[in-house]
């Protein structure tokens, strides 16, 4: 898989005013002409479309120009992107042929994905790396900001003493170190385990002491109310013997309640029997009272039966007479409304036989009321025996064991709670104890720890393809005096014949700086490693053609040697190179040359005239 893009064309625009447009092409493309006609503000531009936050510096020529856009295409599919931003800053519009278009924040967020960053790091293979922040392994998510200083190199940076990979700030070192080691290695710091921050962990241990320090001065202070001065052995002795003396103040206890439960046993006997005794003699009671009922029943209809069998006999003792009413004798009335009726005699006869039939029944009912009345009084008997045994059992469980009880009782609690402060006087010793410990632990001074895992800084020997690359680019361009490259690990920058790069005047500086960042961009696509595969250098010539004093004048066949191996050496990639001076005309046949006059004649510069 190819990683990275190419730059196609830089297109500004504006309304009344003709576009401004510049094409380029894979391998060398060379943007000559003199100052003022806008090679730096192609790059500000480009850096701009790109999500920098800074705009493009103001020039009168573009002053009418409103938006700029940065048509790219990838590497492995060919796809083609335009990039378009308003030069007043605000998000990138992402559009593509046969896709919707898309917004894009200018500013990177770890945890947004429609950013131009995550956008320009999914092409160059890098979306979702992580760089080290400091020595103790924190780690954040990977900037394309953090990848631009390599790939746009502006006319300021490419003169600069500071390393190509440093921009000069102690707290962005370890950040700037990993991003480069990711590019010369190809791993990043996902794996490293941060530790914690060195001041965060000293003001936890002080906050630990102070809060151990509170802890053990509350846990003296209930000592002293519970007036403990022995030590832990001794408590834990006095602990032992109030164990014993519970143990057997709750078998006495034990005792006493074994005792207690007989009688409790033959009180509840006593009262279980005494209420079947009072339940027996109530419904005894009751059936007296209903047997009583029922004599009277009985007398009453002997009674009754007594006076119809002495009507019945003085009825028969009657002779006939003429009916009251017509005075006619009985046979003359007609005999269908006679009915057949009993004689009196033989009413009188049936009411003693069923006067004798209730006599014999009274009879019995008065045997059943004297043997009933005897078993009630036999009940009143029996539940009397039983309620003076119930007082009595009573009387014995409150005035002898019940006290014994409660004495048993009394020890019980007294024991147990002089063995429960006994108890809580030991786990404050032995808590005292702990915490005067993790006190002395959390005062003692903190060893100095090594930070783990790989170091952020590049080695000698992780860049020492990389310095032969370097090194190699330097001969192809004729430098003179060339010995060795090295890389040094302190400078994070490469040593030119053992001598450090920052040391060289700025022609020197300037040209070696190109060698840096292109020897990177070499070395990615060589070995397939994710990276843009872009570099633009802004006047990395000019200045080595204007050496200082004590550099002393240079070949003059460095200019050509230097366009001659770019234009054969980065075909499959993209190098664009901002120069005052045109290069030689042979470079023209095998690179892209744009040419401008900075006067009337030809193209005069990046903005066409009015």
């Amino acid at each position: 898989m190819k990683f990275g893009f190419v730059l196609r064309q830089l297109t500004l625009t504006g309304p009344g005013v003709a576009n401004a447009e510049l094409r380029f092409t894979r391998g060398l493309n060379v943007i000559a002409g003199p100052s003022d006609t806008g090679k730096t503000f192609i790059a500000q531009c480009i850096d701009f479309a790109m999500g920098s936050g800074s705009a493009p510096k103001e020039i009168p020529e573009a002053a009418q120009y409103t938006s700029v856009l940065l048509e790219i295409e990838s590497q492995d599919a060919d796809r083609v992107f335009v990039l378009e931003r308003s030069l007043r800053g605000g998000d990138v519009r992402l559009s593509t042929q046969g896709e919707a278009d898309r917004v894009l924040a200018a500013k990177h967020q770890a945890d947004k994905e429609d950013t131009v960053s995550r956008f320009l790091l999914e092409l160059s293979g890098l979306d979702g790396k992580k760089v080290r922040t400091n020595q103790q392994g924190k780690t954040r998510p990977l900037s394309f900001r953090d990848i631009a200083p390599l790939i746009l190199v502006d006319e300021e940076s490419v003169i600069s003493a500071t390393s190509p990979v440093l921009s000069g700030q102690y707290t962005t070192r370890t950040a700037e170190s990993g991003v480069f080691r990711l590019l010369l290695t190809g791993t990043d710091d996902s794996s490293v385990i941060a530790k914690e921050d060195p001041k965060v962990a000293k003001g936890r241990q002080e906050g630990k002491a102070e809060v151990l320090e509170v802890f053990l001065q509350r846990n003296r202070e209930q000592l002293a109310m519970l007036k403990i001065v022995e030590s832990v052995a001794e408590v834990r002795d006095q602990l032992a013997r109030l164990d014993a003396a519970f143990d057997a103040a709750s078998a006495d206890l034990a005792v006493e309640q074994s005792s207690a439960a007989s009688l409790e046993e033959r009180r509840r006997s006593a009262w279980t029997r005494l209420r079947q005794s009072e339940s027996r003699a109530d419904v005894l009671s009751e059936l007296q009272k209903r047997f009583e009922l029922l004599q009277e029943q009985y007398s009453s209809d002997l009674r009754r039966l007594e006076a119809t069998t002495e009507a019945g006999v003085r009825l028969g003792q009657m002779k006939e007479e003429r009916c009251p009413v017509c005075g006619a004798p009985a046979e003359h009335h007609e005999s269908e409304h006679q009915q057949e009726r009993a004689a009196p005699a033989d009413v009188a006869q049936a009411c003693k036989a069923e006067a004798a039939k209730t006599t014999k029944l009274l009879q019995d009912l008065q045997t059943t009321l004297a043997s009933n009345a005897a078993e009630v009084e036999r009940l009143g008997v029996e539940r009397s025996a039983r309620q003076g045994e119930l007082e009595a059992t009573g009387t014995e469980l409150t005035t002898l064991l019940q006290p014994r009880l409660q004495v048993a009782v009394q020890k019980v609690r007294e024991s147990q709670a002089a063995r429960d402060a006994c108890r809580r006087g030991l786990e404050l010793l032995e808590r005292a104890q702990e915490l005067e410990g993790l006190l002395a632990e959390a005062n003692a001074p903190r060893k100095k720890e090594r930070a783990d895992g790989p170091s952020s800084v590049v080695s000698t020997g992780e860049a020492e393809q990389f310095s032969k690359d370097v090194e190699a680019l330097l001969r192809s361009w004729h430098f003179p005096n060339l010995d060795r490259v090295t890389f040094s690990e302190d400078d994070q920058d490469i040593v030119i014949s053992s001598r450090p790069r920052g040391s060289h005047g700025k022609g020197v500086r300037a040209i070696t700086r190109a060698a840096f960042n292109l020897a990177l961009l070499r070395l990615c696509a060589r070995e397939g490693r994710p990276f843009p595969g872009v570099v633009l250098i802004d006047s990395p010539l000019v200045v080595y053609r204007e050496p200082d004093t004590d550099e002393g004048a240079f070949p003059h066949d460095v200019k050509d040697a230097f366009y001659g191996a770019l234009a054969g050496g980065f075909n499959d990639v993209q190098v664009i190179i901002l120069e005052n001076d045109d290069p030689p005309e042979s470079v023209g046949e095998s690179a892209n040359v744009v040419a401008f006059t900075g006067t009337n004649q030809g193209r005069r510069g990046f903005i066409p005239r009015a």
